[in-house]
């Protein structure tokens, strides 16, 4: 086993960091995409939001945390996508809010 993943290690580091940069930004569409369409849902949904404004805060948090990694380090696939998510996510708690 300890070779399968030293192998698939060596493969991941042969895709270049341009490569990895790119699709953590593709991926954060798609994943913010989600976000979005919860955002939109909440606001259309009639009677008192289901989601507890706690849940929408705590994953705010990690959104901010890792948009700060991604700066920190330079990674546009991980602070570009994640800056999304947490203006998504500010949104997100709004919409909770307003239907308490």
């Amino acid at each position: 086993m300890a070779g399968g993943g030293s192998s698939m290690a060596s493969g991941l580091r042969k895709i270049s960091d341009t490569t990895w940069d790119n699709l953590g930004v593709l991926v954060g569409v798609l994943a913010c995409g989600t976000i979005g369409y919860q955002v939109l849902h909440e606001w259309r949904a009639p009677g008192p939001s289901s989601v507890s404004i706690w849940f929408v805060v705590g994953f705010l948090f990690v959104y901010l945390f890792w948009f700060l990694y991604g700066v920190r380090f330079g990674r546009r696939g991980i602070w570009l996508p994640n800056a999304v998510a947490a203006v998504l996510q500010v949104l997100f708690a709004a919409a909770v809010l307003a239907r308490q």
